[in-house]
């Protein structure tokens, strides 16, 4: 299976959830399967764009700083949700896709996101 094979099991021909040019949520029947931003759901497409978020908000909080993988004594923050809250950890390894510089800048990160939010994405739900 390859991911063109997935999005036309996901997509082809059936209910499909996207954004059109003015960023309303539309869906229709569709035999463009292959389109990125293809959801299976508004929920979907809601943690897609919570996802979208984060990742503006680590450009924006890191500047021109990027993990350095190489580099084991560079300690980098991932959010972590654990029961009732969302928490900051330490990394050295690539174990998520939103790593920030300091652990005031991933709480930071909390802050303006929020945690309601942080759950949707770091929670699997779709």
């Amino acid at each position: 299976m390859n991911l063109d094979g997935i999005m036309k099991s996901l997509y082809y021909k059936k209910e499909t959830y996207f954004l059109d040019m003015f960023a309303k949520v539309k869906h229709n029947k569709t035999t463009l399967y292959n389109d990125r931003n293809n959801c299976v759901s508004e929920k979907h497409i809601e943690k897609w764009l919570l996802i979208n978020d984060l990742l503006n908000i680590c450009v924006y909080l890191n500047k021109d700083w990027t993990p350095n993988w190489e580099n084991k004594n560079e300690i980098k923050y991932i959010l972590v949700a654990e029961d009732d809250r969302i928490k900051v950890e330490e990394t050295i390894y690539p174990i998520s896709f939103a790593y920030f510089k300091t652990k005031d800048l991933a709480n930071n990160a909390i802050e303006i996101l929020g945690k309601d939010a942080l759950y949707k994405i770091l929670k699997g739900e779709i």
